[in-house]
């Protein structure tokens, strides 16, 4: 199966511009992969998720748990494990498994809609 980038569906959330490339609505049965543009000065909401995330940066820089990674690193994030995105402009790709359920700092649990 082939899944264009074009033909993602645009998410926003907090300034940050996701883009659904391999999860459930698209064929995917166990990895989902997405990408998610930063903007300049990003400034993510701390959560946790309950899947190890990597993500790997395209293009600009970007800093997650005090590790700033360029185009060409990644970072891994061990599930349970409470993170932000910061930094930007950037654009990184980010993989993980299906099922993903992020934790707000106020406690509210989501399921990413650019996961499904």
């Amino acid at each position: 199966m082939l899944v264009t980038g074009d033909s993602a569906e645009l998410h926003e959330f907090g300034g940050f511009e996701f883009r659904p490339l391999a999860v459930p609505s698209r064929g995917s049965t166990e990895i989902a992969m997405w990408t998610v543009d930063v903007p300049e000065g990003g400034d993510g909401k701390p959560h946790s998720v309950s899947k190890e995330e990597v993500f790997y940066v395209l293009s600009g820089s970007v800093t997650i748990q005090g590790h700033t990674a360029q185009a060409g690193d990644a970072i891994v994030v061990a599930p349970n494990t409470e993170l932000s995105l910061t930094g930007g402009p950037a654009r990184v790709l980010v993989a993980t498994s299906v099922g993903i359920k992020g934790t707000l700092a106020d406690g509210q649990t989501i399921t990413p809609p650019w996961s499904v």
